[in-house]
């Protein structure tokens, strides 16, 4: 019986990182960026800052 080597197909996973997605002009606008990129899971961060929510995402 001959014996072969197994190896993972999968590449390793990119580890999360905070990506700026941009300036929005209301928090609706945030949600709508956040929920409409086919990103998935994670997290948010937004301020309101002179009539602007500067915004970024950790995915």
């Amino acid at each position: 019986m001959a014996l072969r080597q197994c190896s993972s197909t999968k590449a390793a996973a990119a580890p999360k990182t905070w990506h700026w997605m941009g300036n929005y002009g209301s928090v609706y606008d945030v949600a709508n960026a956040a929920n409409g990129g086919g990103i998935g899971a994670g997290e948010v961060i937004t301020q309101y800052l002179n009539g602007l929510y500067p915004t970024f995402m950790f995915y």
